[in-house]
């Protein structure tokens, strides 16, 4: 379920390449359950871009913000590493 979520994004109509580039990835536990990750892109048509998300009750609930200017984006995402059982209405546990 989302409890926020916002979005803006303004691209550049006229590249024609649309090239996108993985620059980077770190990511880390923080509990028993929580993860963090963080990356960094290029995506060659993005001009600006905003993106904030919090959900929960659903698999890998949790924060994420994406902030993009000139094409360079960071992505930073805190989630819970289970998945969510809409039957019991729960968290199940996943093995590692």
């Amino acid at each position: 379920m989302n409890i926020l979520r916002f979005r803006f994004e303004l691209t550049n109509p006229f590249d024609r390449w649309e090239l996108f580039k993985n620059l980077g990835c770190v990511h880390g536990m923080l509990t028993e359950n929580t993860a963090w990750e963080l990356e960094h892109t290029y995506y060659s048509p993005l001009l600006f871009d905003l993106d904030i998300k919090w959900n929960h009750k659903e698999d890998h609930a949790g924060f994420e913000i994406v902030i993009g200017i000139l094409g360079y984006g960071i992505h930073f995402h805190i989630y819970d590493t289970r998945h969510w059982d809409h039957d019991t209405n729960a968290y199940t546990q996943t093995s590692s």
